[in-house]
């Protein structure tokens, strides 16, 4: 009796494993064609895929594989979508500009966030609030904002961003208008955090003098006096060539500091230059 119901047991597991790949083909093929016919691409299987992130519906999960990946441009941004294997659907739309500063939007039914650096900032519409930062957080969650939870697809469990990605979180059974909902939703969310401040360069060295530099301004260049180039003296330019005329009363030139002889035919008195001079001499 015991090998019986062994038996049935395993024809029932191989059943239903059987039935589960069915389901799972199908459901690929669905996907496949749905990427088809919005011109988008897709792919079967990427491994790598789910460590791009780490908060929300993806904290360590990236020992999973991302399957039935649809990849593309839908108004104007990049996306992804794809199963996490058998946990989740998951929506990924890439901003320009990223932030340091990351939100998180889940049901009220929904455990709080694994990240420490997480902190719960409160309701807004149906939907309960955590960022890295309340201050900023505060100024992003606006009417607009309510507005937005409000009018959000059922499905679309967790709504997050980290960095330059805003992510959502969809059960596995959702189909082709649940895909279309969700990476509209999420694109429109990623639309509202271009307010999030952009991230911090990180500093090289010591910070600048005079206190904290304005990222909308160059540096001014950073000069070491221990390698600034020695001053080069300019060349000394020869005086022209030729036979200089002396200046009356005075030596040439060449002649200066020795005692200035008389021209022999001088028979006046000495000049008042010469007088000057002359003491000067002896």
């Amino acid at each position: 009796m015991w090998f019986g119901l062994a038996v049935i047991a395993l024809v029932g597991a191989a059943v239903l494993l059987y039935i589960d790949r069915i389901q799972h083909q199908r459901g690929g093929r669905v996907r496949q064609m749905w990427a088809k016919a919005q011109n988008f691409t897709y792919t079967v299987e990427d491994p790598n895929l789910p460590a791009t992130w780490r908060r929300a519906a993806l904290a360590k999960q990236d020992y999973l594989s991302a399957v039935d990946i649809v990849s593309g441009i839908r108004r104007g941004e990049q996306f992804f979508l794809f199963d996490l294997e058998d946990t989740a659907t998951i929506v990924a739309v890439r901003r320009e500009i990223g932030s340091d500063v990351d939100i998180d939007l889940r049901l009220k039914t929904t455990p709080p966030p694994r990240d420490a650096d997480m902190e719960l900032l409160g309701g807004i519409g149906p939907r309960i609030v955590f960022a890295t930062n309340l201050e900023i957080a505060r100024r992003v969650c606006d009417q607009r904002m309510v507005a937005f939870t409000e009018g959000l697809p059922a499905k679309l469990q967790m709504l997050w961003s980290e960095g330059n990605w805003t992510l959502g979180s969809l059960p596995i059974t959702a189909m082709g208008r649940d895909w279309d909902d969700a990476i509209d939703s999420v694109a429109r969310l990623s639309g509202m955090l271009h307010v999030l401040p952009p991230p911090r360069e990180p500093r090289a060295g010591r910070s600048d003098r005079g206190g904290n530099h304005d990222p909308g301004r160059p540096r001014p260049p950073q000069t070491d006096l221990r390698e600034r180039p020695a001053r080069v003296a300019p060349p000394r330019v020869a005086p022209p060539t030729g036979e200089r005329r002396p200046v009356e009363g005075f030596p040439p030139p060449g002649e200066r500091g020795r005692a200035p002889s008389r021209p022999q035919d001088f028979d006046g008195p000495p000049t008042q230059a010469a007088e000057r001079i002359r003491p000067d001499l002896d």
